[in-house]
């Protein structure tokens, strides 16, 4: 087996509700975590920044870091800026889907 078959590819989490987002991590096989290790991570709200990007190639579990705009003017946005990926849709491998 070569690395490249050893690893998975983190799906485009951005513009989903959280749990969606868990939802499509595990079924990547990636993990969903707070972008701030010291704050929790809500579970309402939705996905406005991931780390790493769509389409990056990582090990199983590996954590993927997300922000979470929860419209509540209050608590769990996450703490860290991640970058905010370029816009329009992705499919889960992170390439453009056709418009």
């Amino acid at each position: 087996m070569t690395d490249r078959e050893d690893k998975v590819l983190v799906p485009a989490l951005v513009g989903l509700e959280v749990g969606a987002a868990h939802e499509l991590a595990f079924e990547a096989r990636v993990v969903v975590v707070a972008a701030d290790p010291d704050e929790p991570l809500p579970v309402t709200g939705t996905v406005v920044a991931q780390s790493p990007i769509a389409g990056t190639r990582v090990a199983p579990a590996h954590p993927v870091a997300i922000a979470v705009e929860t419209g509540g003017g209050g608590g769990g946005g996450g703490g860290r800026r991640l970058s905010t990926p370029p816009p329009g849709p992705r499919d889960p491998s992170g390439t453009k889907t056709p418009a």
